[in-house]
């Protein structure tokens, strides 16, 4: 993790465990201090208690005693059940967005979308010229999609329905990073799949809340069937 400079360091102290966690950094039940998380990130252990208690909000990390916290071990549960859980929770968002969402919302979902054609673009031109496999394009490829995805959860207004999102949106996208290197690499590319968040896109902007819920349905279970194998 990185050292934080930033004045808001209770924000930033959050934003990079949470990524630890969510990129497999910290692993599932691996033990967590106040004191080795501050030295790490070069702060005080006042930013990271405040860090650590939304955290255990968030059921992201877990109390096992007065002085043991330990990153929370998504191993009983399988890739596919998560992925599934968040299928759910996204069709119900994107539903609700297409209901609330301000056209400010959707141009900046449109400007994510954006940023990802270029990212895949730019993995294919790599690939093409028999480059090794960029790890750090692909990963912005992930990270402009799953910005897509949070600007349209967002707009659904509902506080609860986010709260899970996040919860479940955090064990997710180690495995999705894992799960895109496989298929580019075996030369596999899911270009309907993709193509899938243009019209979810749309459905939203047209205010279409059954069209918006039945594309993401769609589209999110379908990336839960690449966690059955």
């Amino acid at each position: 993790m990185e050292e934080l400079t930033a004045p808001t360091l209770a924000e930033q102290a959050y934003d990079a465990i949470r990524r630890a966690i969510a990129n497999g950094e910290l692993a599932p039940g691996e033990r967590i201090t106040e004191r080795g998380l501050a030295d790490t990130l070069s702060v005080s252990p006042t930013p990271v208690r405040e860090a650590l208690r939304r955290l255990e909000q968030e059921h992201l990390i877990e109390r096992r005693g007065a002085r043991t916290l330990v990153v929370f071990d998504t191993r009983e549960s399988s890739d596919y059940e998560f992925a599934l859980i968040e299928a759910n929770l996204r069709s119900l968002a994107v539903r609700f967005a297409a209901t609330n969402a301000s056209p400010v919302a959707v141009a900046a979902a449109a400007r994510h979308l954006a940023e990802a054609d270029e990212h895949r673009e730019h993995l294919r031109a790599a690939l093409a010229n028999g480059e090794p496999y960029p790890e750090r394009t692909a990963e912005m490829l992930l990270l402009s999609l799953r910005a897509f995805h949070s600007e349209l959860e967002s707009a659904c207004g509902n506080a609860v329905l986010l709260r899970w999102l996040s919860t479940v949106n955090a064990f997710s996208f180690r495995h999705r990073v894992r799960l895109l290197k496989d298929q580019v690499t075996a030369g596999r590319t899911d270009d309907e799949r993709y193509d899938e968040h243009r019209r979810i896109l749309e459905a939203v902007e047209r205010h279409d809340a059954d069209e918006a819920e039945r594309l993401m349905l769609h589209h999110a279970r379908g990336a839960a069937r690449h966690f059955t194998g």
